[in-house]
């Protein structure tokens, strides 16, 4: 039969152990890597000027592609955002694309409703109803960065969201 005073030297031996482990291990865990994050500004210049060639083209279907591949490099980058930094199978891929439907659905319905004579807007709405969608996107990566970097003190946000702004225009 044990003692009691084994069992309560074992006892803290045990709970010293998982302490020191805890505090060694706290202390030795890496910092979340931001690199992907630090890339995203630079990212988005690139994405943004090619899709400006295709905007200055003045052939409205060359213009609507290239901001239609301009978002969907927008939406790739919340793709990535979503891989690196949150939990596996957090927000599911058809949830991404269903949140890219209701997007362009919102923004078509706000494009109609603030047109009370009911005229159509040619060709150029779809351009616009597209370029709205890329302002929500650009948005929701800077609020998703926002969100994966709001405990980490050393990350200057501020400095991050100056260039991402900069790179968006």
């Amino acid at each position: 039969m044990m003692s009691i005073s084994y069992c309560l030297r074992y006892g803290l031996f045990v709970l010293l152990f998982l302490f020191l482990a805890h505090i060694c291990c706290a202390e030795a865990a890496p910092a979340k890597d931001y690199g992907l994050i630090q890339q995203l500004p630079a990212k988005l210049a690139k994405d943004r000027n090619e899709a400006r060639k295709g905007q200055a083209s003045g052939v409205t279907a060359t213009m609507k592609n290239a901001t239609y591949a301009y978002n969907n490099a927008l939406e790739a980058m919340i793709k990535e955002l979503l891989a690196a930094y949150y939990p596996k199978d957090y927000i599911s891929d058809e949830s991404i694309d269903d949140y890219m439907k209701a997007l362009y659905t919102m923004r078509h319905f706000r494009h109609d409703a603030v047109d009370p004579a009911g005229e159509d807007g040619g060709t150029m709405a779809g351009l616009e109803v597209a370029g709205d969608v890329s302002g929500d996107l650009e948005e929701m990566v800077a609020d998703m960065v926002q969100a994966i970097v709001k405990k980490d003190a050393k990350f200057d946000y501020k400095a991050w969201k100056t260039k991402w702004d900069q790179a968006a225009r």
